[in-house]
């Protein structure tokens, strides 16, 4: 049960860090969302086994970042919102050029780092161009989705409308990404998408109530400030 428990703690750490960043500060938010942005696409190679499933080790990075963002809407607006979104994708393609460059530098006579480089970053390109298909149409899914259930519900229960935003944009986004980005890379894809849709179900029933106590945490923030 190692890598189950190390899957809980892992999910724990990652919202959690959201969580104080989007309550904290706005570049804090745009400065992890980007970090996230960029790792999900490296991490998404490693193939781990969870429950008897061979899956992916990247899924609580993506539920993270959607969850940012969400936080983001709802603690700093629309605006900020998209302006966090262009700085996470620039991070994103800056990354793709940088390591596409530092592949195709020649190595030396002695070096033995090229074959490992090529390991993580050769597929990236794949990768990184899916993801920022993907992520541009479920961002946007999102972003729409969480703004009518905001409407509708007057801004109640956050974090039950993070996660129903959430939920529907990453089921979307597991069928278009995995076929798309992973297709032909992954020994068992149809496990992986199964399995994606069920952490990330157990990243969000784990999430929402983090999320919901970083608008409490903003709140108590804002509150103790205006009294300076």
């Amino acid at each position: 049960m190692l890598n189950e428990t190390l899957f809980v703690l892992q999910i724990l750490v990652v919202i959690g860090f959201g969580a104080f960043f989007a309550a904290r500060n706005l570049i804090m938010l745009a400065a992890w969302a980007s970090l996230l942005s960029i790792i999900m696409n490296i991490f998404v190679l490693k193939q781990i086994v969870l429950f008897g499933f061979e899956v992916t080790a990247a899924d609580v990075y993506v539920i993270g970042l959607f969850s940012c963002l969400n936080c983001a809407r709802e603690f700093w607006g629309k605006e900020s919102t998209k302006k966090v979104i262009f700085v996470s994708w620039c991070s994103t393609l800056s990354f793709l050029i940088l390591t596409q460059l530092h592949l195709h530098l020649k190595p030396s006579p002695g070096d033995i780092s090229q074959l490992h480089y090529e390991a993580l970053f050769a597929p990236s390109l794949r990768i990184i161009s899916a993801s920022v298909i993907t992520t541009m149409i479920v961002q946007f899914v999102d972003f729409k989705v969480f703004g009518w259930l905001k409407k509708h519900s007057r801004g109640r229960v956050f974090g039950l409308r993070s996660a129903c935003s959430v939920a529907l944009s990453q089921s979307i986004d597991t069928v278009i990404f995995s076929f798309l980005g992973l297709y032909g890379l992954v020994a068992n894809l149809p496990d992986v998408m199964m399995f994606s849709l069920l952490s990330k179900g157990t990243a969000l029933l784990l999430a929402s109530p983090c999320v919901a106590l970083a608008k409490v945490f903003y709140n108590r923030l804002n509150k103790e400030e205006a009294h300076f």
